[in-house]
């Protein structure tokens, strides 16, 4: 009787197993191969804009109407390192030497609020952190126990200030109000309820008024509070009518401080429309991605499997 040969197990070796990976027509081989091969090309392009930008991440997106018209909702903002391409410029130093950029003075900053970072913002992958970045413009940097400055655009983003004037806050309120009017003015008396001017609130409740002899068609705003306790960054969105420290107030972190320097991911380059709408719908854009892969590889299974039936079809009636 004759003795059966050993079954040979199949080679288990790195490269058999790599080449066996490379040309296995498994359907779940195949979409593990197509994703890998996304991923690798995802990781090449991530890796040459960290060194063109020299930061990370090189691509953040706009998402909400804050830096409105001069960068809307979906823009893909490309952010190079702060001090790439020329110094970071904020809006007091630019204003004196002309620079311009996205439609006013000075540079616009990606900062993490109040220097709030994850896990997910560590690796750079912001559609999974907590806490997104802000995307605004630098409009001065205080030094600590200077006086801290809040921005005050009436006219939001319709109209760029040509310069920010001064302003005083009266000690008391008037009707609920505390009066603004500019630092060389003398604070006027008898207010009446149904004054004509301009008012705003702020994020922790108070009133402020200013009377209509006072405001200057095209003209912002500067009131200065009280002292900060470190340096950094005063930041404003475009199209908000009062700048962000003191403010503005984000989820968890609380109101917005001044930003520290560290605190800057980087300043913006350009955008670039629409593109980022779909990091915006990041789980959406996969889930679509990965059934197309599906639906394609059934597409191309099913294709060959048509072929072969058809190839025996022909060979049988030969």
């Amino acid at each position: 009787m004759a003795e059966q040969e050993p079954i040979k197990e199949p080679s288990q070796d790195p490269r058999t197993m790599i080449q066996r990976f490379r040309t296995s027509e498994h359907w779940a081989v195949s979409l593990a191969r197509d994703i890998l091969w996304v991923v690798g090309v995802v990781v090449a392009v991530a890796f040459a804009l960290f060194l063109i930008c020299g930061t990370w991440p090189a691509v953040v997106t706009v998402e909400s109407g804050s830096m409105e018209p001069h960068m809307n909702i979906g823009d893909l903002v490309v952010v190079v390192q702060a001090d790439r391409f020329g110094p970071l410029q904020t809006w007091d130093t630019a204003h004196a030497t002309g620079y311009q950029k996205f439609g006013d003075y000075g540079d616009v900053v990606i900062y993490r609020p109040n220097g709030e970072t994850d896990f997910w913002t560590q690796v750079g992958l912001l559609p999974f952190a907590k806490q997104h970045p802000i995307i605004h413009r630098a409009m001065t940097w205080t030094e600590a126990g200077e006086p801290e400055p809040t921005y005050l655009n009436p006219y939001r983003g319709s109209v760029t200030p040509s310069g920010y004037i001064p302003l005083q806050t009266s000690a008391s309120t008037a009707y609920g109000y505390y009066i603004l009017y500019p630092a060389n003015a003398t604070l006027p008396q008898n207010i009446s309820q149904n004054a004509q001017g301009m008012g705003f609130r702020s994020s922790t409740g108070e009133a402020y008024f200013m009377p209509a002899q006072f405001v200057v068609n095209g003209s912002g705003y500067i009131i200065y509070g009280n002292a900060t306790t470190h340096g950094g960054y005063i930041t404003k969105g475009d199209n908000n009518p009062v700048s962000d420290e003191g403010y503005l107030s984000v989820g968890d972190v609380g109101t917005i401080e001044p930003v520290k320097k560290e605190w800057v991911v980087g300043k913006a380059l350009f955008t670039i429309p629409y593109v980022g709408l779909l990091p915006l719908h990041i789980w959406e854009v996969a889930i679509v991605i990965i059934l197309a892969m599906l639906g394609w590889e059934w597409y191309a299974g099913k294709k060959e499997e048509d072929a072969t039936k058809k190839s025996r079809k022909a060979k049988k009636k030969k």
